[in-house]
């Protein structure tokens, strides 16, 4: 008897059990989410994070925390700090990142922390099925990985899937300088402190230019309905200018810079583009925010991480799926 013949008759459940789980998970959610509380554990001191950290590059894999007085002061105690992700109905604590403080940069009224990750673990997926499906993910990882194409190493990704495990909105990017303008998909962006934001694109953008030269932003918050559109639109990220007539909706202008935004965005944030540098691969804007105005109040497209979605689907609350 064949080897397919005797996998065919495998349990359905062990089938599954033996196929790596999807890195990525494209979820429906109203923002801010609720599911998951970001904590810094550092020098005796603990601190909700939240809402104040974010990737700033993903080659070498970089997190910047907005870091109060009180952080600062007991970070000098420790030079090992540490997130923990915690579920918020279960009080299960999902993955737990060990950082190496790198540098920090000054902000008018705080800091913000660079931190590179030395390890990682989650229990988001019970032992052994845990390093079972590590170990086909990895592997398969290194088996698809092309040198012509951008990648992380294996463990990155892992870590990087831990730090998803907090859900990130996906919004699309309006920059306009007069002479080029683009709109494309995000989600390495985020809040770093009261009335400041973060971007962390990757350099190869052929936006980043005009970002710079422009100084100001525009982020339209995605209905999780308009996934294929946002995934449609990450073709963008190579084009220097968009043919506004011809994308899949209708156009409207933000309220203070009147960039281009769509007609169907949730909400719209304009931002000023404060400062930037480069981080690895990718080039990291801290902006201010000029201007925010929410337009619906339905789920958002995000992303969390294919280990976050199977807890939740193992507890009995599976993060809706974005269509």
């Amino acid at each position: 008897m064949g080897a397919s013949a005797l996998s065919l008759r495998l349990p359905t459940a062990l089938k599954q059990k033996l196929r790596a789980l999807p890195q990525w998970s494209a979820i429906a959610l109203r923002e801010p989410q609720s599911a998951v509380e970001v904590r810094m554990f550092a020098g005796g001191g603990e601190f909700d994070v939240t809402r104040n950290s974010v990737v700033a590059a993903l080659r070498p894999l970089t997190l910047a925390v907005g870091l109060g007085d009180q952080i600062i002061s007991t970070m000098q105690q420790n030079s090992a700090p540490r997130l923990h992700f915690v579920d918020l109905e279960t009080r299960h604590t999902l993955g737990v990142l060990h950082l190496r403080h790198i540098r920090d940069r000054n902000l008018a009224a705080s800091r913000i922390g660079l931190f590179e990750i030395q390890h990682g673990a989650q229990y988001c997926v019970g032992w052994p099925h845990r390093h079972w499906n590590r170990w086909l993910q990895n592997r398969a990882m290194r088996k698809h990985s092309d040198p012509n194409k951008f990648s992380m190493p294996p463990a990155a990704v892992q870590q990087l899937m831990i730090f998803y495990i907090c859900p990130r909105p996906v919004v699309l990017v309006s920059v306009d300088d007069g002479r080029h303008s683009n709109i494309f998909p995000m989600d390495l962006i985020g809040p770093i402190a009261p009335d400041y934001f973060t971007l962390a694109l990757r350099s190869t953008s052929q936006s980043i230019a005009t970002m710079k030269s422009a100084r100001r932003v525009a982020l339209s918050g995605i209905a999780a309905q308009d996934r294929a559109i946002a995934y449609q639109l990450g073709a963008h990220h190579k084009n220097v200018q968009v043919d506004w007539d011809r994308l899949p909706f209708r156009i409207e202008r933000s309220n203070n810079y009147a960039l281009p935004c769509p007609e169907t965005a949730l909400g719209i944030r304009e931002l000023d583009i404060l400062s930037f540098e480069s981080i690895g691969s990718h080039t990291f804007f801290i902006t201010r925010i000029a201007s925010e105005r929410l337009i619906r109040d339905i789920p958002q497209l995000c992303h969390t991480s294919g280990i976050h979605q199977h807890f939740r689907s193992r507890n009995g609350g599976a993060f809706q799926l974005a269509p």
